[in-house]
Formats: C-alpha cells, structure tokens, sequence
C-alpha cells in the first residue's frame, strides 16, 4: 500500500456537513459539556459532606485526572487531521508525518506517563492517603472523570469536527501545560487546607477553585481550536 492510501486509511470518517455550523447547537454542546466538567467536580463536595473526605482523597481524585487527561489526549492524537504531512509542522525539529505519527503518539504515552507517576508520588509523599480506601476512591474518580472527559471528547473534538483542523502538535504538548498549573493551585490549596485541619469551608473552596480552573481550561481549549478552523 502506498503512502497516500496508507494516510487516507489512517483518517477518520468526516463528520455530517453542518455539523457545529449553528451557534445555538454550538452553544449547547458548549454548555452541556460545560455542565458535565461541573458536575464530575461535585463528586469531591459529596465526598466532603457525605464521606468525610479530608485533603488526601480529594487530591487523589484530582490526580487521577491526569490519567483521564493523557488516555483521551492520546485518542485526539490519533484523531486529528490539521495540517498533516506538512513539512513546516515539527516536534523538536522533526516533521510530523502520518508514518511518524504512531511513534510519537508511543513517546508521548512513555513521557506522559512518567510525568504522572512522578506527580502521584508527590502526592502520595506529601498527603499520604490512606491506602485502605484507595481502590474504592480512585475507581470513583476514574469513573466520573472519564464520563466528563469523555462527553466532551465525542460532543467537541468529534461532534463539532475539531479533529479536521487541530494540529497534532498542538496536542502533543497541551496536557503539560493544563496538568502543570492546574496541579500547583491544587497542591498549594491542598497544603493549605491540611496545615489548617481540613476544615469543611477550606475544602469546599478548594473545589471550588479547581471547578473554576477548571472551566477556564474548557473554554480556552475550546477557542484554541476554533481558531485552528478558521487559520
């Protein structure tokens, strides 16, 4: 199989003609995705109020985020079509192919994830969570995570057709940087809250502050790649 047909075979399906071209339908998805961030952030308040969670669960909830965030990154690399086999569009240099793409996507899997076991020993070191709970307390996290993180992966990248402009490189380095300063708020918060005692208040405004970080990063990634459509 030649080159052409093997990048042609790699492409995804086209999404319907119209699809996302109506502000009050692109509204919608907006804000249904929107809605389901907030509500993936409420299981924290309820994990306060309801289990008595203190820091350590809730910064493993947040955590486990990172692991949402790289496994739904790394189908949005496979995904996307902008700017393919341009020889202007480089990682370090090198120029991004179809045929390098899968070697790239491999490394940012190895990096991604080295970066985030790093991060859980960190928390792990410095909240010490109670190792008892933690199966019951990731699984919830990865759980409602993954219905948020994904709503918005088949209702945005997919259903408003972002995967036909976004570039590969573009989303090959994005995680860092909404993994980096959303983690240290949520570190500084939590370290705050644990030298406090854990009060209720001081936890219900860390989630708070997250939920609202939160939502910027949704809606900046958002424009980012309706800026991308219209480049």
């Amino acid at each position: 199989m030649d080159a052409a047909r093997s990048a042609r075979s790699l492409r995804p399906p086209p999404v319907a003609a119209g699809v996302g071209s109506s502000r009050p339908g692109r509204f919608l998805r907006l804000r249904s995705s929107a809605l389901a961030l907030v509500a993936a952030n409420l299981v924290p308040v309820y994990g306060v109020l309801a289990l008595e969670w203190e820091v350590a669960p809730i910064m493993l909830f947040y955590w486990a985020e990172n692991l949402v965030v790289g496994f739904f990154n790394i189908q949005k690399m496979a995904r996307a079509q902008g700017a393919v086999d341009d020889s202007r569009t480089t990682i370090n240099g090198k120029p991004v192919t179809w045929d390098s793409r899968q070697a790239l996507i491999r490394f940012f899997a190895l990096h991604y994830g080295g970066f985030t076991l790093g991060h859980g020993i960190f928390v792990f070191a410095l909240f010490s969570p109670d190792l008892k709970n933690l199966p019951a307390e990731l699984g919830l996290a990865l759980l409602f995570l993954s219905a948020s993180h994904g709503y918005s992966y088949w209702r945005n990248f997919i259903g408003r057709g972002e995967y036909l402009s976004v570039p590969f490189t573009r989303l090959f380095w994005q995680p860092y940087a909404r993994v980096i300063v959303m983690h240290l708020v949520i570190l500084a918060g939590g370290a705050l809250a644990a030298a406090m005692g854990s009060p209720l208040g001081a936890l219900l405004v860390l989630v708070g502050l997250k939920t609202l970080i939160d939502l910027g990063a949704h809606a900046l990634e958002r424009r980012k790649f309706s800026e991308a459509a219209h480049a």
